[in-house]
């Protein structure tokens, strides 16, 4: 009996030893895994849906496959595909794609998951905070660099034209104005060899003195209105000119000569074509 029992030990130990690698077996399914949540009856219905276009509807199929089974990665993956393709719900498209990754972090989908993240969270900030038309802010850069050439260009004709008008002042008065005395004149002084008539010291006035003439404001400023005395509604364009140039010509801003000719390109303007002016 004991040689029996010795000779039935390896045999027993070799049963466990199988029993224990299938149990193992069980815990690692691998793709097996993969293919019971694909044979979920909700899941196989979303896809059927997703085939006959009806995204909608098999968005609920797979959300019903989740409430049977939370973990199926599965699932989760094809309703980040539905919400960022289809429904272009970015939000809870990042959020099933966040769970498949949590789920199976070595599926080979995850390289593109975390690439569809990142295109998920762009296109959600760009729907949250829509960004200007580059060209539109190309205009307007323009319109206002223009602008701004044109009010220094009337600024520096005022200074010249208001240094211009204004008279020279006396030696003593500049020397005053620079923050200095003139020297003083001494106390006594010697006596005239002639007399000096009360005459001479105090002059009669000028019956008719010379007057300067008023400044002309306008002048002063530079009034671009005067520039050109006809209006037209429409302007052909011709060699070296430019949306400043016409603007200047006939005393309109830059920028509201850009507002009324939308389709024009200010830097590929082109001789013949025709501007509207405001």
């Amino acid at each position: 009996m004991v040689l029996a029992m010795t000779c039935l030990r390896p045999v027993f130990l070799c049963a466990v030893s199988i029993a224990a690698a299938s149990g193992l077996c069980g815990c690692f399914p691998g793709n097996d895994h993969r293919q019971d949540e694909e044979r979920d009856p909700h899941f196989q219905r979303g896809r059927d849906l997703v085939n006959s276009q009806e995204f909608k509807a098999a968005a609920e199929e797979f959300e019903k496959a989740l409430e049977t089974n939370p973990r199926s990665a599965a699932a989760h993956y094809e309703l980040g595909c539905l919400c960022d393709a289809k429904i272009n719900d970015y939000a809870a498209a990042i959020y099933h794609y966040e769970r498949l990754l949590a789920l199976a972090p070595d599926s080979p989908r995850a390289p593109l998951v975390k690439e569809r993240i990142r295109g998920c969270k762009l296109e959600l900030a760009g729907t949250e905070f829509p960004l200007p038309n580059s060209q539109n802010l190309q205009r307007e850069v323009y319109a206002l660099t223009e602008e701004n050439r044109l009010l220094k260009q009337q600024l520096d004709e005022a200074r010249k034209q208001a240094g211009a008008n204004v008279a020279p002042l006396p030696a003593a008065a500049a020397a005053i104005g620079a923050g200095h005395r003139p020297p003083l004149q001494p106390a006594l002084q010697p006596a005239p060899s002639q007399p000096v008539s009360i005459a001479a010291n105090n002059p009669a006035p000028n019956p008719n003195p010379v007057q300067a003439p008023p400044a002309n404001p306008q002048s002063a400023i530079g009034n671009p209105q005067s520039t050109d005395a006809s209006h037209p509604h429409a302007y052909v364009i011709q060699a070296r000119d430019s949306i400043y140039s016409v603007a200047s010509r006939y005393g309109l801003k830059p920028s509201a000569v850009l507002a009324a000719n939308p389709n024009i390109s200010p830097t590929h303007l082109q001789i013949g074509q025709s501007l509207n002016l405001p």
